[in-house]
Formats: C-alpha cells, sequence, structure tokens
C-alpha cells in the first residue's frame, strides 16, 4: 500500500471525523482548496510537486501546516494526479510532477461557483 491509499482518518477518530474525511466535496476556502487552486492556474499545466504547490498557495509559510498531507488527500480523491515525471526539489531529491485532473477541474469550478454566490 502506498501512502496515498492510506485512509484519511485512524481507527482513534470519532465516529463524526470519519464521516467527515469521507467527504470528497471540498470547503470554499480550505487547505485543499487553496491548493487544488493552485493545480488548476496555467502555469501548473505541464505539472508541479507538491513542495511547489505549497509555496504557491502560501500554505508552506504557515507554521505546523502539512500541505503535502493535503496534496496528497487530493490525490486520494482524484482530484490531482501523478504525471510519471520528477523534478528536484529544495532538498536535492525527486518528487513527483501531479497535474488537476478533470474531476479536480469539475471541483474548482464548484468552488468558485459557491465563492461568486457568497
Amino acid at each position: 500500500m502506498n501512502f496515498d491509499e492510506l485512509p484519511l482518518f485512524s481507527a482513534q477518530d470519532t465516529p463524526t471525523s470519519r464521516a467527515g474525511a469521507q467527504n470528497v466535496r471540498l470547503r470554499l476556502h480550505s487547505q485543499q482548496a487553496l491548493l487544488l487552486a493552485v493545480y488548476a492556474h496555467p502555469a501548473a499545466i505541464n505539472g508541479i510537486t507538491d513542495e511547489e504547490a505549497g509555496e504557491r498557495s502560501g500554505l508552506a509559510a504557515q507554521p505546523r501546516c502539512c500541505y503535502w498531507k493535503r496534496c496528497s488527500e487530493l490525490r486520494h480523491k482524484g482530484f490531482i494526479r501523478d504525471t510519471g515525471r520528477v523534478q528536484q526539489g529544495s532538498s536535492g531529491s525527486f518528487m513527483m510532477l501531479c497535474e488537476i485532473t478533470d474531476a479536480g477541474l469539475a471541483e474548482f469550478g464548484r468552488l468558485r461557483m459557491e465563492e461568486a454566490r457568497q
């Protein structure tokens, strides 16, 4: 089992936490929504790393923010996917490049419509 196949909750979580983890729809202005907007941006058309998404969204600068976990959740939900290509990250390690999926674009569109109604 790879990291992206792990459940979005732990065995110790309450039933409400477990139910919430299964909700695929993103909440407006959530960390996942901020990251999805980065993946939806034309500058990410050829794929970006989780690290780049964290930096571009501003989440990497927030203390104790686990933006890479949110990216993993987006992959788990089918909103972004591994392109099969890699790029060297800031640590020198190679990182996968991910791109938004059709489902991710649809979810991003839904979020934009929700924001416009507010």
